[in-house]
């Protein structure tokens, strides 16, 4: 029986397990962080937890791939409850509201309502939504694995995705809000998205969540990837928390094994990297092997720009299923690291009792940041009590805002935790702290990565970086996709 370790206990490390069980395979997965799941997780505080991924997950619509994918997983299935939620979000622009439903009718005549004048436009929009939602990401091997009349099937079930593509990939978000004739939806889908974003990432996040496709396992992240861990131990697949490695062992082109910090060597057939993959070339791989592609893509992030985040944390001593699950308003402006905000986000988890003492709800505010605020933020960590010291001032400005805002809430909002991109760089060797792939921007390259490492052979990559956008789908996939590349080496029907 062929041996595969697996570098990363995220997402793509547990399905790159999973499916190696599943085939055939004895596999092991080293993880450094105490837990698995990488950026799919929660932890507690003062009572209350905060979860730290899904606010939606792509591909909880039955007869989907992504959703079989999931099923497979052991994430869903019958006996897992999800959560529907009305609206995507809530936005207010001087005291009105508009409110992105998840019901593609109830999303329609909300617009229609807000902007009579703007009815081609939004008509047009909701009919291209319609479109894209037929859409079913080839999650069940590699395009280039499929046979002629597999392609043939699956082109006929992407028809129109093609048109959409370059009728909203070449605008961004900002740009195509201008054609509105309605202020505040000029406004509004200005930053329903970053607005620097495409419009193509915006037509896909309606279509996801207007089809049912994009709901929410009840018990949130943590709970998705521990139950995916079940699996693979079941599976007989063996979970390593708690020991990093520091090197892929290689000699003569060929990976043979991995050495531990604590300098154990452990052999094996093949290694997939399931971690980030810069740390892989420039740690594991010891800038020894180089990938162009990827190399150019990270080579000037003002044109490949990534997501991280700041974050504040609140235990709020009301119940507030009343409220909108996520909102967005307008605020005095305030600088987080380099950019400045003129508008707030909070995001409600009334919707999971679980996640708070009774009576009471954890909100989160995420505060968007970028590759200059994670620098900004990697120097100031340097000096631990500055950090600190920062993270409470902006916390306060955060929590003041709010209360303006809510002023029903003051006296009842209690900070739970602060975090920052340096959070998610320390315990997931994040490039950048992202937690995403690179941005979907108007003529950016999307690089579409087949997870093999130039020059090295039974070496493979798995993760969000080597396929677009990233996210959850793209590393339970990636995972999935290396193990079959494993199998069509060694001659494993699939």
């Amino acid at each position: 029986m062929k041996k595969i370790i697996i570098i990363g206990g995220g997402l793509a490390g547990l399905s790159a397990g999973v499916y190696a069980q599943k085939y055939g395979f004895s596999s092991t997965i080293y993880e450094q962080h105490t837990i698995v799941g990488g950026q799919c997780t929660g932890w507690n505080r003062q009572g209350f937890h905060i979860d730290n991924c899904i606010d939606w997950l792509t591909g909880t619509k039955e007869g989907t791939l992504m959703n079989q994918l999931w099923r497979d997983l052991g994430a869903l299935g019958d006996d897992i409850e999800l959560v529907h939620l009305k609206t995507h979000t809530v936005m207010e622009f001087d005291d009105q509201k508009v409110c992105f439903y998840n019901d593609i009718d109830k999303l329609k005549e909300e617009l229609l309502t807000i902007g009579p004048d703007d009815k081609e436009l939004i008509e047009e929009l909701i009919q291209d939504i319609q479109m894209a939602a037929v859409m079913d990401a080839p999650a069940d091997k590699p395009i280039d694995m499929y046979t002629l009349p597999e392609i043939i099937k699956m082109g006929m079930k992407m028809k129109g995705i093609g048109t959409l593509q370059k009728k909203y990939s070449g605008i961004s978000c900002e740009e195509y809000a201008a054609k509105f004739k309605t202020p505040i939806l000029q406004k509004a889908f200005a930053c329903i998205m970053p607005k620097f974003y495409s419009a193509y990432s915006m037509v896909f996040t309606f279509a996801t969540v207007t089809s049912g496709n994009g709901d929410i396992p009840v018990d949130g992240s943590l709970a998705m990837s521990e139950r995916i861990r079940k699996t693979y131990e079941s599976l007989g697949g063996k979970v390593i928390t708690g020991e990093k490695v520091e090197e892929i062992l290689v000699e003569n082109d060929h990976a043979y094994g991995i050495r531990l910090q604590n300098g154990t060597r452990v052999d094996a057939d093949y290694i997939i990297a399931a971690c980030d993959v810069k740390y892989t070339f420039n740690t594991l791989l010891q800038n020894k092997y180089h990938d162009k592609k990827l190399d150019s893509l990270f080579s000037d992030y003002r044109k490949n720009p990534v997501p991280t985040s700041t974050h504040v944390s609140f235990g709020v001593d009301m119940d507030l299923k009343d409220y909108p699950t996520s909102f967005l308003f307008e605020t005095e402006k305030f600088k987080v690291a380099e950019s400045e905000m003129t508008l707030m986000g909070i995001r409600n988890y009334a919707y999971e009792p679980s996640f708070a003492p009774n009576g009471k709800t954890v909100i989160n505010i995420h505060i968007s940041q970028w590759d200059q605020d994670y620098l900004w933020w990697e120097k100031l960590y340097e000096d631990k009590e500055a950090y600190n010291d920062y993270k409470e001032k902006m916390a306060q400005e955060v929590q003041k805002r709010i209360e303006i805002k809510f002023p029903e809430w003051t006296g009842k909002l209690h900070v739970i935790d602060i975090y920052t991109p340096m959070t998610y760089k320390r315990y997931c060797n994040t490039y950048h702290g992202s937690w995403m792939s690179f941005s979907m921007t108007p003529g950016s390259k999307q690089l579409m990565h087949n997870g093999k490492i130039k020059g090295l052979s039974n070496c493979l990559l798995a993760g969000m970086w080597i396929m677009p956008p990233g996210g959850t789908p793209a590393a339970v996939v990636t995972g999935k996709y290396a193990v079959q590349r494993i199998c069509k080496l060694e001659k494993i029907k699939i």
